[in-house]
């Protein structure tokens, strides 16, 4: 071995392991996964609880409330769709169901709930010139809206009536 062979591989050496051990100390504390929040089971209301799940609006995005609005009240419970011709509506479904809409007021002629159940609603608003967009929700409402330009926006959710899953519709003005 030429001579200083084992002092220049003591240098690389020593230097080396530096290097290991600063790059070990970049990468900072290991993640921890958070424990997932817990889920309770949502009480038999005609007002639907919090909204638990967010999903896309079709047409636009909604604000949630600030914690100093108060919320607007329900609309009693029926099982007849031309109660929510208006957009505001609690309407009992067990089955997919089209929804007809004031055209001239909400610009949309109608949507069409096309899954429900206890847990999760789907539905599909068309648009007047085709197409349409879909979305779902789960229980609550205001996790999905839909309206068109400066008119009035419609939120829609889930509650369950003595625990039979109905659609909500809420109209909002922008007031």
């Amino acid at each position: 071995m030429p001579k200083g062979y084992n002092t220049c591989m003591r240098h690389y050496t020593a230097a080396f392991a530096a290097l290991a051990l600063l790059l070990a100390g970049c990468g900072g504390e290991a993640p921890v996964a958070q424990a997932p929040p817990s889920t309770s089971q949502p009480p038999t209301t005609t007002q639907p609880p919090p909204s638990t799940t967010s999903s896309a609006t079709p047409t636009s995005s909604s604000e949630a409330p600030s914690s100093s609005q108060k919320p607007l009240p329900v609309a009693p419970p029926s099982s007849n769709v031309k109660d929510c011709f208006d957009g505001d509506c609690t309407l009992l479904l067990a089955k997919p169901a089209k929804i007809p809409l004031d055209t001239k007021t909400l610009h949309y002629s109608s949507m069409r709930v096309t899954s429900i159940s206890a847990e999760s609603l789907a539905y599909f608003v068309p648009y007047p010139g085709g197409g349409g967009a879909s979305s779902t929700v789960g229980v609550g409402l205001g996790g999905s809206a839909f309206g068109f330009k400066d008119g009035p926006m419609i939120r829609v959710g889930l509650t369950l009536v003595d625990g039979k899953p109905a659609l909500v519709l809420q109209r909002d003005n922008g007031s």
